[in-house]
């Protein structure tokens, strides 16, 4: 692959992931048009919603995989972001609160089944009760297990789930309440956190350049991934858009915020604008982000199925 490898792709271009109705040819021209901007391989990823729309877009991701050979080349599975998540406000960022659920094997299962056993990412909350006992089940499938959009904080809360398998953070830094404690906090936490590699947004408004730089001098290499979390708006004009349920707005500078809940709700730098940022940012060598944007995460996922 000559491209860039982004974990978490929410939407691009004008297609949703996570909206009813996707078509095949929908998902050949998000893949052509992320290809074009460099991103060569990617995860479509489903956030917190509706199951029945959730398995819907999962079976045309998966025939568009079979129709087309661009597809079936750049879609390496799915990341699942929810809905094994926070309810609380903070920790279930933009994710639709009412769809939100406790852990469970059976929907879990029946996810991907419609995946056709190409769910290779899933993200949950480690501090909801029985979460260890799925983590440690999913983790037996293959399947990688990501913590983010929680509360837990400290390392004994962080414990369980990462004695049980977990392997990653998701979005570093975001997905958390505003404020958070002085000491005990995920951030904190996650960065002295060896068996868990760091996925984080390198667009410039998820994360301010000191916690870049504190992310790239304080994790070793081989445990940093970068990702978009790019959403359908991206590469669309600044306006008004309705995003996972819920009024959003994308301000001309590219940052796409939720007014209401004060949020964020996913971003619109491609992969190759944000590896730009990290070089004249942080000063990454271009060896560090071939790691960072494409080997790490091959690597995460336990490479191309």
């Amino acid at each position: 692959m000559k491209g860039w490898v982004d974990l978490q792709v929410n939407g691009y271009a004008g297609v949703d992931f996570n909206a009813p109705g996707l078509t095949v040819e929908a998902v050949k021209s998000v893949t052509d048009r992320l290809a074009a901007d460099g991103t060569e391989a990617f995860l479509p990823t489903l956030v917190t919603g509706d199951p029945e729309t959730v398995v819907a877009t999962m079976r045309v991701v998966v025939e568009a995989r079979k129709r087309y050979a661009e597809c079936e080349r750049a879609i390496l599975g799915f990341f699942l972001e929810g809905p094994f998540i926070s309810p609380e406000p903070g920790a279930v960022g933009t994710h639709p609160v009412e769809w939100v659920h406790a852990p469970d094997l059976a929907l879990f299962g029946r996810f991907q089944d419609a995946a056709e056993g190409l769910v290779r990412m899933v993200n949950v909350a480690a501090e909801i009760p029985g979460m260890p006992d799925f983590v440690r089940a999913v983790s037996a499938q293959g399947v990688v297990v990501s913590l983010g959009h929680q509360l837990a904080t400290s390392p004994a809360q962080l414990e369980p789930c990462l004695a049980a398998g977990a392997k990653a953070f998701t979005h570093l830094g975001n997905g958390i309440p505003n404020t958070v404690g002085r000491h005990d906090q995920i951030v904190f936490s996650a960065l002295v956190e060896d068996r868990a590699s760091v996925m984080f947004i390198p667009d410039g408004h998820h994360l301010p350049d000191t916690m870049l730089k504190l992310y790239c001098r304080a994790v070793p290499l081989r445990r940093l991934v970068a990702v978009s979390d790019a959403q359908y708006p991206a590469g669309m004009p600044p306006g008004e858009y309705d995003v996972c349920g819920a009024h959003a707005r994308l301000e001309p500078n590219g940052l796409l915020w939720n007014p209401a809940r004060n949020c964020l709700v996913g971003a619109t730098t491609p992969m190759a604008k944000m590896m730009v940022l990290l070089a004249e940012r942080v000063g990454l060598s271009g060896d560090e982000l071939r790691a960072i944007g494409h080997d790490n995460p091959l690597e995460l996922i336990g490479g191309i199925k």
